[in-house]
């Protein structure tokens, strides 16, 4: 099953959380924000905060126990980088110094909805004053 079905499969079941669903990975870093192991999760916007709902490994299942959510006030800045020509990475930083490196794939045939719904979120933490940096 690739990204745009699994997503519209857990939209029409009503079991996400949020607006415009995002199927990305994180991994364990420094940051403080997420500290556990390498994983696959729905990110979507809520009115205030991200949503974070944690996939299983293999079936790609919900596991609603290791969800969280990201308060839109904490994060202050974000950077985008190409990691390769087909993943980018997304870092939140909040005023903490706490961060959290978000990563999805791009320039697939199923990705385009995550291109276009990452792009989504950032203009509306855009508009909430949350700005580009530079590094």
């Amino acid at each position: 099953m690739n990204r745009k079905e699994l997503v519209m499969q857990y939209r029409v079941t009503r079991q996400l959380k949020g607006h415009r669903p995002t199927v990305i990975y994180l991994k364990k870093n420094i940051g403080k924000i997420y500290v556990e192991g390498t994983a696959d999760f729905i990110m979507s916007l809520g009115k205030e905060e991200l949503f974070f709902q944690r996939l299983s490994t293999f079936k790609k299942r919900l596991l609603p126990q290791k969800d969280f959510e990201l308060s839109l006030a904490r994060i202050k800045s974000y950077h985008l980088r190409d990691i390769n020509p087909f993943t980018k990475c997304l870092t939140f930083y909040t005023a903490e110094s706490f961060f959290i490196e978000i990563y999805y794939y791009v320039k697939l045939a199923d990705g385009i909805e995550t291109e276009v719904n990452i792009d989504r979120i950032l203009k509306t933490l855009e508009e909430q004053g949350v700005k580009e940096i530079q590094l």
